[in-house]
């Protein structure tokens, strides 16, 4: 039941709870925090436009040294071996493993492209100010490739490729190498400082900022959340919309960036079940099955994960071995068992530690892109480990396996909507929450 005495003005909602509150002025780089499930819902970066329009810019000046130049050469016995992102990638394909392939493609090189050049031609037109009307699609676009573009994960991975390599082989690091770190700082630097709600508002004020527009009133008491309220929070956007009664097959869209509206995402629980529970069934072959596969003059020897978990451990590499039994083993287990809580929370109405429940569902989106640390060392270990009858790295059956457990749980936490675990929760009476809504 829509309230329309209530003003959209000024209003905004937690993304991960559906909470209601009037939106506020933030300076100097502090953060606001949704007092229910802790969400941050908004940081305030300065001088965000220009820092942001510098970064991306840099960052596309790096791509063409930092893809094909070569990184290493490792150099056994006067045989050298070298390689750069290409040919890590293209070697996937040669080795008849396609889909893994194509997943390093798009997260090493694409998706890292695509998310500097989208950005950079956002940033652009606003200081230039020319709104051009696909802009609010660009940036959306930018937003939804933000998890997939993984060159952070990709230089874990050049780092443990050398501690693995260190003793066995003469190791030259080259230009791409440091371009490539060039990259990996610029990239993260640009998601640090761009402040999505300037950039937003900016759009559709066209370039006339107001902070502290809020509506008369705005001490006024709100229903807790938007959908009590009547409204409709844009998951892209994040803009306030009255809720429309359309018919089943019409598309309502958000009158700012033009997605879809809906108050929760349609059919999630059940896709987040379809998608969670496949990545359980990949995820035994993964395991059990040899993820790389070595030749030494002729001999080959299938390594699996735990495997080379093992190798670093006995050399004495714990933090490296550590690094990839986390990565590798205990977060896709972590994300699989966490989410399945989460789902049967809001099946059986577990109503305790739901800010508990909130804050682990938010680790799980952040950690998912680290499991394909291991993808990558195998990439590039394959591309440079090429010394003819003496010794050649090769990706093994397990390598899909592993690929699907990795994207199977990222769209599963992308498919979850969170505000349903809060929807279904009634432990936290009205009296409590009382007051909430001025954060």
């Amino acid at each position: 039941m829509s309230n329309p005495q209530i003003d959209t003005l000024g209003l905004a909602a937690c993304r991960g709870c559906d909470l209601l509150y009037y939106e506020k002025s933030l300076t100097g780089g502090k953060k606001l925090r949704c007092p229910r499930c802790g969400t941050t819902l908004r940081t305030a970066i300065p001088d965000s436009l220009n820092k942001t329009l510098a970064l991306s810019l840099t960052g596309l000046l790096l791509i063409i040294p930092a893809m094909y130049m070569p990184i290493m050469t490792f150099t056994v016995m006067g045989l050298k071996g070298t390689g750069n992102v290409i040919d890590a990638t293209r070697v996937m394909f040669l080795k008849g493993f396609p889909f893994v392939g194509s997943m390093v493609l798009l997260a090493s090189i694409l998706f890292p492209v695509a998310k500097l050049a989208l950005l950079f031609w956002v940033a652009f037109s606003l200081k230039v100010q020319r709104y051009w009307s696909n802009l609010p699609l660009l940036f959306r676009t930018y937003k939804h490739l933000a998890e997939w573009g993984m060159v952070e994960v990709y230089m874990l991975g050049i780092l443990v490729s050398i501690i693995k390599m260190y003793s066995m082989a003469h190791i030259d690091y080259n230009t791409g190498f440091f371009c490539f770190i060039a990259l990996v700082v610029i990239t993260v630097g640009s998601s640090a400082v761009l402040d999505e709600d300037l950039f937003w508002k900016l759009m559709e004020q066209k370039g006339i900022l107001n902070n502290d527009s809020k509506p008369s009133g705005s001490s006024a008491a709100l229903p807790r959340t938007a959908m009590e309220a009547g409204l409709v929070r844009c998951e892209d956007c994040g803009k306030i919309v009255r809720q429309i009664q359309a018919a089943p097959d019409e598309v309502v869209r958000c009158p700012r960036c033009r997605a879809e509206l809906h108050s929760r995402k349609p059919r999630s629980i059940s896709r987040t079940w379809a998608l969670v529970l496949s990545a359980a069934v990949f995820y035994l072959p993964a395991n059990i099955l040899p993820m790389m596969r070595v030749d030494f003059l002729g001999t080959p020897d299938d390594e699996t994960i735990l495997d080379g978990i093992i190798y670093f451990f006995q050399t004495g590499d714990f933090l490296v071995g550590g690094i990839i039994l986390t990565a590798s083993v205990l977060v896709p287990l972590f994300k699989m068992v966490g989410i399945i809580l989460i789902l049967l929370s809001i099946h059986l109405n577990w109503s305790g530690w739901m800010k508990h429940k909130a804050g682990m569902f938010r680790f799980i989106e952040f950690i998912g892109r680290w499991s394909f640390l291991d993808i990558f060392v195998i990439a590039l270990l394959g591309a440079m480990v090429r010394f003819g009858s003496l010794t050649t790295i090769t990706a093994d059956p397990a390598a899909p396996y592993f690929t699907a457990v990795v994207v199977s749980t990222m769209f599963a936490a992308l498919a979850f909507d969170p505000r349903l675990l809060w929807d279904s929760h009634n432990h936290i009476t009205s009296s409590k929450e009382k007051g909430l809504n001025h954060v």
